[in-house]
């Protein structure tokens, strides 16, 4: 009888296990990845839908598309849509939006609603075509009124927006209520909708004054003399130490002047409030209530 034996080959044996691991180890690897590859979903742009408007982004554009009705919508000619919000207001039982549309074709801030079944626009608060950059890094989308966050304030604009109703409003306010230097500023809108409130400066005074819809000036309150110095400057200061630190930082808000408008809303809503009296609504606070101008009635 005779034996055969095979001759131990260690060193040949490793090096042909070494490639079977890879191999094993491989195969394993692939049957992990391929079912989660197959899994994955192609990528959907998000839409929101408000009634018949319906707005979609892709996660790869800073821009939105509009559409109505299933065709595209540009509001007002505006290629380059920002951001679209929808308010409570209606109109045709379809929702009205609040838009910023920026770039050369742009209009701003937008209100957009239905009219005879098709999309309207209506500017809000216009690009400041000398400084489109900041105006596009930072939209105005107006500073809820306190109190009555129903009323949004768009007071460099001087109007306000109701956005209950999707009313805008104005005030018959003389002089110049509109830019960031006006000497007439829009701080308050009356419960009623119907008056206005502003905040004046005049060449030696800071004054309250209450204008109508249509007829004029309904009431003035003269401010103490020490308004400016006692809260308004402060409120600028604090405005450009803002605007200087977020410029330095290179971040954040940098429009002090619209810092400014915001702070000086905000104090406003804090020191005064709306109350009615025999000359309709008129304006308190400080110990002080605005009063028809003398020798007439609103």
């Amino acid at each position: 009888m005779m034996l055969f034996f095979r001759p131990v080959r260690p060193l040949q044996d490793a090096m042909l296990s070494l490639p079977l691991c890879r191999l094993a180890a491989a195969a394993s690897l692939l049957a992990t990845v391929l079912p989660a590859a197959q899994a994955q979903t192609p990528y959907v742009p998000v839409m929101q839908q408000y009634g018949d408007f319906v707005v979609t982004r892709d996660r790869h554009d800073p821009l939105v598309n509009l559409s109505f009705r299933k065709h595209g919508y540009w509001p007002g000619g505006a290629r380059e849509v920002v951001e679209v919000r929808p308010l409570k207001a209606r109109r045709e039982g379809q929702p009205m939006l609040l838009a910023f549309t920026k770039g050369y074709t742009g209009q701003g801030t937008i209100l957009i609603g239905v009219q005879n079944g098709e999309p309207l626009m209506r500017p809000v608060s216009p690009l400041r075509r000398d400084d489109m950059v900041r105006t596009e890094r930072d939209p105005e989308w107006g500073v809820p009124q306190p109190g009555g966050s129903e009323i949004l304030l768009f007071a460099r604009d001087g109007r306000a927006l109701d956005t209950d109703s999707g009313e805008l409003l104005w005030f018959d306010m003389p002089g110049i209520v509109t830019g960031d230097y006006a000497p007439a500023m829009l701080v308050s809108v009356s419960p009623d909708g119907r008056r206005g409130a502003y905040l004046a400066r005049r060449a030696t005074s800071v004054e309250v004054v209450v204008a109508t819809r249509d007829d004029g000036v309904a009431g003035v309150l003269a401010l103490p003399p020490d308004t400016y110095q006692r809260w308004l400057k402060p409120l600028s200061q604090a405005a450009a130490e803002q605007a200087g630190a977020a410029i330095k930082a290179r971040q954040g808000r940098t429009d002090s002047n619209r810092i400014q408008r915001e702070l000086e809303l905000a104090w406003f809503g804090q020191q005064f409030q709306w109350k009615q009296g025999k000359n309709g609504l008129q304006v308190t606070g400080l110990g002080l209530i605005s009063a028809p101008p003398e020798g007439e009635q609103p």
